[in-house]
């Protein structure tokens, strides 16, 4: 019997070789986006009121999971590569891939929406020769502003925030404010984590937290939901409203409201 002749056998081979390469290089991937989305985790509260580190931790689940799916994946390719064919596992491990992505889709229904900023990736920035470099996060004692300034700055944010209410903004930004003050995102970075010992988030949602629970005393905003009430607070979603508002009262947002019906 003559048998015909392999003739794309070559190419076959020269798919399956590109597709290995391209798992290593996915694999890879995955692993420098983790480590540059757990620095940005360490600081993305110094610059955004409406994204807390917990909010990446999705994304950070996204990364661990695909990193398993491409383990998995070079695994069964080495095992066949040394001992042959596994058919009879990979109905399993379907099930187990199928598993994982359902459960991130469902983790991310009620994700904020999250740009990282190209700044929030960089270890620090590059600065003019005789420009004295400041990190919100490192030299905690090292004073390089003069303190009287501080304090009056201090002030008139306070005013800024109290007259105009701008937390109400959700999309308020550390460089907005600063634009408001006339001063620099720098200088405003310092006042806040090194002068007021707060985070920028902190300080934000403190007043967003407040607006909310004089709301829900509010009889006018009786027929508002929480969440409705959160998002005319400055709050963009309801998991970080949740998160944010037990953080800093000790209760939920509705079991606050049922306390003050009761009282």
């Amino acid at each position: 019997m003559i048998k015909s002749p392999d003739t794309f056998g070559h190419l076959r081979v020269g798919l399956e070789n590109l597709w290995a390469l391209s798992n290593i290089n996915s694999l890879l991937y995955c692993i420098v986006t983790l480590k540059l989305l757990n620095r940005a985790k360490k600081i993305v509260k110094l610059y955004y009121a409406n994204i807390d580190s917990a909010d990446l931790n999705w994304l950070q689940n996204f990364l661990y999971g695909t990193i398993i799916i491409i383990g998995i994946d070079i695994s069964i390719t080495l095992f066949e590569v040394l001992y042959g064919d596994i058919n009879s596992a990979v109905g399993i491990i379907a099930i187990f891939v199928v598993f994982l992505i359902v459960y991130l889709a469902y983790k991310g229904i009620s994700q904020t929406r999250v740009l990282l900023p190209e700044f929030l990736l960089k270890e620090g920035k590059t600065q003019k020769k005789g420009e004295q470099e400041v990190n919100p996060t490192t030299n905690p004692k090292k004073q390089i502003y003069d303190p009287k300034e501080m304090h009056l700055l201090q002030k008139n944010l306070e005013d800024l925030i109290y007259n105009t209410k701008l937390y109400l903004n959700p999309e308020l930004s550390l460089k907005s404010i600063a634009k408001e003050l006339l001063i620099s995102e720098k200088k405003l970075s310092y006042l806040l984590n090194q002068h007021m010992k707060v985070s920028f988030y902190d300080y934000i949602n403190y007043f967003r937290v407040e607006e909310v629970k004089q709301k829900i005393l509010d009889p006018s905003y009786a027929q508002y939901t929480l969440l409705g009430i959160a998002l005319e607070c400055g709050f963009n979603s309801k998991t970080s409203f949740n998160r944010t508002f037990q953080r800093f009262e000790g209760v939920t947002p509705s079991n606050f409201k049922k306390n003050q019906a009761i009282a």
